[in-house]
This record gives structure tokens, sequence and C-alpha cells, in this order.
């Protein structure tokens, strides 16, 4: 497979949105834990192309007839400003759509529903102002293994270097053990141990 690694742009909020359904559930596809396909995009994946969109980068079977993403790279250079946007202009946009007394069809459903109402806590200042930074990173199977996850990271990386960026920071389950090792294997830190979860970070 011929991959390429090209900047997202508005035309791609769809597949971004598909995307993060189809990794929804620990990298698995989710479809089937939503009623709406577009819920849990609508916190994770499409405000970031709003925010901040030159940070954030596709990957593209360049042999396929159409040039859709099929794994994405998305974040921000400046958290805490991107936090402050995103409480206060995308997640009022948000609960709109998603009244509070809203019927689940999953606990996963039910958790973002409850997170779009509860603002979720970030890392302190402290960790903010040496990895100011943060991302997503997801990949349809069909491009797992290739290694378009590491061009991927390689390209966020430099973007935010030509940003001045000095670090950042990301949240990974504990029992995502391929990622964990993902992470770990190209640089990255343990900042901070949940019962759940690692905070991770990574210096440039």
């Amino acid at each position: 497979m011929n991959t390429i690694i090209r900047q997202l742009t508005l035309a791609d909020v769809p597949y971004v949105y598909d995307i993060c359904l189809k990794t929804g559930n620990n990298g698995k596809d989710a479809s089937e834990l939503f009623m709406d396909p577009y819920m849990i995009g609508q916190y994770y994946a499409a405000p970031y192309l709003f925010y901040e969109i030159d940070v954030c980068f596709g990957a593209v079977n360049n042999d396929a007839a159409y040039k859709r993403p099929s794994g994405y790279i998305i974040g921000t250079s400046d958290s805490a400003s991107y936090y402050e946007w995103f409480y206060s202009v995308w997640i009022p946009q948000v609960q709109l759509l998603y009244p509070r007394d809203s019927i689940f069809k999953s606990p996963n459903e039910k958790r973002i529903s409850k997170i779009i109402y509860e603002k979720n806590e970030s890392p302190d200042g402290e960790i903010l102002k040496e990895y100011p930074a943060h991302l997503h990173i997801d990949l349809l199977s069909e491009l797992q293994g290739r290694g378009a996850g590491k061009s991927l990271m390689n390209t966020f990386f430099e973007a935010l270097k030509k940003k001045d960026c000095k670090g950042l920071h990301l949240g990974v389950a504990k029992d995502n053990e391929n990622a964990v090792g993902f992470y770990k294997k190209i640089g990255f830190n343990i900042l901070e141990e949940s019962q759940y979860s690692f905070l991770l970070g990574i210096k440039f």
C-alpha cells in the first residue's frame, strides 16, 4: 500500500468522524455502541480541525481511487488555550444535540454524554507548561502495522517544533498494551499513573 501523509482539510471532517467511531472501542469498531455515530467524534476528533487544523494530518492510501484518510493524528500545540475554546465555544453547541436525559445505547455512549456536561480534568498547570501539546491518533485496520502511525507521529512532531512547542502529553489506557508499547518505543515517558491509565509525555 502506497501511504502518504498530508495535512487534513475541513473536507475531511466526515472521514475523521468515521475513523474515530471505527476505532472508538480501544482501537476497535464502536459502531454498535452508539445510536449517533458522530457522538464520539464530537468530543475526541472534529473540534481539533476547527481549532488548529495546521497540526492535523491524515494517512491516505494513495493507490485508492479516492484519497480519503484512513487514519489521522489530530491535536493542538497549546492545550490550555484549546481547552478554554473547547469548553466555551465547542461544547455548548454539542450539548444542544445531546440532552442530559437522552436514552443511551451502551455504557460507552453514557460516558461520552456525561463528559459532554462535565469538564474533563486536564493535566495540572506544571505539566502543561512542560508538555503543552496533546494529540489523538487513530488508524483503521488497513493501515495498522504498516508504519503509518510512526509517520504520522513524526509529521506531528515536526509541525509542533515549527511552532516552538517544547513537549506534548497524551493519555492512554493501561490495558491498551499495544499503544503503550508503541509510545514508549518512540520516546514517551510516564508522567502520571492512575488506576486505569497512564499520562505519557515527550520533550523535543
